[in-house]
């Protein structure tokens, strides 16, 4: 598959008056085409720091039509100055929050549901958390948009549940930007000033739904704010559409393979995106996923798609899980593993359970060049590397996706 072309409009700099300061993005001062150049030869450097991995070969980046205004899912912080609250990307190296008047990455209803959030907690008086004196309530917003339904879900990140005036907040914003595709708000409590991730591990309804639905290459998904879903619908589904190509399912990428008889584990698989799309195409498909708020959107979508008696979806720990598929003593054997980890990338347990599995081919989705890299060279004893693929999904920033195929040595 050739790689996909900038728009001719988009290979020239931009101007963002955030650009600098601002820790959203790093690359809005390159021409779109050198990104790319760098972003390859940052996964050739990763490669390369491995000697069993110098000679992949590396196919040709797949970049964005469109490398702005993509981004699908935004977490910012809220602070207070003397003109009022504050949201926005911290600077870089520091906690000062640049205050957000316009982005050039996110999508345009994620900016004015960050905008039209300020304006409220201006005007019903929302303290803002502190870290410093551990008082305020309010900490952070997240949201998220679906680039095929228009539906958007926002989070209130608060110090503890139960302040009237975070309801009031939430009943406010639908009011204001149900026409813009708000179908819920829900709260998530965050407790700990020790803890730096941005959500807590409660996360509760305030007003309308807690999930947007999606449409995606003719697919309906559900999503929730804590789910892990991908923040650039369209070079989602370029990588999606990789994925089966490597997987050697399709001659080409726009063809639907005949997968009937085949059985295929999917580990970490979220709600289903790639699971879903190898049950389409006739496989047997075990999803396993440790969110269970994930498994549950992924087995309602299963549902929904008429996939039901073909993509099974487990929730659980993915090494234990891959162990479990591998003694089922009625299934067929494993034909093919496919990985989208976390940005850690693969433990042990899992390399180890990959290798144990009668699995004859591997395809590794990865989020960073370098734990990817890593996990390559620990799997190179019983697997051989045969080709790489890096996809940019996250444009006119430093980070990269890749495509990773492995076939069993």
């Amino acid at each position: 598959m050739p790689a996909a072309l900038p728009a001719p409009a988009t290979t020239h700099p931009v101007r963002c008056p955030h650009f600098g300061p601002c820790g959203g993005c790093t690359s809005l001062d390159l021409p779109y085409l050198d990104e790319l150049r760098a972003k390859e030869e940052k996964l050739r450097t990763a490669l390369g720091r491995h000697p069993e991995l110098v000679k992949t070969p590396v196919l040709p980046i797949l970049g964005a039509a469109e490398p702005l205004l993509y981004r699908t899912a935004i977490k910012v912080p809220f602070g207070w100055s003397r003109a009022g609250p504050v949201a926005g990307f911290f600077e870089r190296r520091s906690h000062r929050i640049v205050d957000l008047t316009t982005c050039l990455i996110q999508h345009p209803r994620l900016t004015e549901l960050v905008l039209e959030t300020k304006r409220l907690v201006g005007e019903l008086r929302i303290a803002v958390h502190d870290e410093r004196t551990g008082r305020g309530i309010l900490r952070h917003l997240v949201g998220r948009v679906a680039e095929g339904t228009g539906e958007m879900l926002a989070g209130l990140v608060v110090q503890a549940q139960g302040y009237g005036k975070i309801r009031g907040l939430a009943l406010g914003l639908l009011e204001r930007l149900g026409a813009s595709g708000l179908v819920g708000v829900v709260q998530n409590i965050h407790e700990s000033d020790e803890d730096s991730a941005v959500l807590g591990g409660t996360t509760l309804p305030l007003a309308g739904r807690t999930w947007i639905e999606e449409v995606s290459d003719g697919l309906r998904l559900r999503t929730s704010l804590t789910s892990f879903a991908q923040v650039n619908a369209g070079q989602a589904q370029a990588l999606y559409r990789e994925v089966l190509r490597l997987l050697d399912l399709a001659a080409h990428a726009q063809d639907l393979p005949d997968l009937s008889g085949r059985r295929i584990a999917d580990l970490y698989c979220g709600g289903g995106p790639i699971a879903l799309r190898l049950a389409r195409a006739g496989a047997q498909v075990d999803g396993v996923e440790w969110s269970r708020d994930a498994v549950q959107s992924a087995r309602w979508a299963a549902r929904a798609n008429g996939l039901a008696a073909r993509a099974h979806f487990h929730a659980g720990d993915a090494a234990q899980g891959l162990k479990k598929l591998g003694e089922t003593a009625a299934a067929a054997p494993l034909d093919s593993i496919v990985v989208d980890p976390p940005r850690r990338g693969l433990s042990a347990a899992v390399i180890a359970a990959i290798v144990a599995s009668s699995a004859r081919q591997l395809v590794y989705v990865a989020c960073d060049p370098f734990t990817l890299a890593r996990d390559l060279a620990a799997l190179s004893g019983s697997f051989e590397l045969a080709a790489v693929r890096p996809v940019d999904l996250f444009p006119r920033t430093l980070h990269l996706e890749a495509v990773a195929l492995l076939r069993r040595a």
